[in-house]
């Protein structure tokens, strides 16, 4: 998908020094791209198309967020107690998160005297 430059994500986890997780990173901001998206019930393109052609920059920031913790933690345990930041990651995807589903009638069941 490649919506976060490496450049900019590896400034981010402060690793813009060296080269040696490039590929590490690289694999985490996909994964994390696609979360974020999926997280907001809508495509690249509608998010696009929301923000003027433009993905959203706070979606970037919470791309980065997710990736970054998963950099930081890579294992689905610890040993020391986490709690989330309150409004963070959720403050930067709940406005770009599609509710509703908007294609009404295209789900309906055909009723029996069609």
């Amino acid at each position: 998908m490649s919506l976060v430059s490496l450049e900019l994500f590896k400034q981010h986890v402060r690793a813009d020094d060296f080269a040696d997780d490039d590929a590490y990173l690289a694999h985490l901001l996909g994964v994390a791209e696609e979360w974020v998206v999926r997280e907001t019930n809508r495509s690249v393109e509608e998010l696009k198309g929301l923000n003027g052609g433009v993905f959203p920059v706070s979606l970037v920031q919470a791309i980065m967020m997710t990736a970054g913790h998963w950099y930081n933690q890579r294992e689905g345990v610890s040993g020391v107690q986490m709690h989330e930041v309150p409004y963070s990651l959720r403050a930067l995807v709940k406005p770009w998160t599609k509710l509703v589903d908007d294609d009404s009638g295209k789900d309906e069941i055909p009723s029996a005297d069609t």
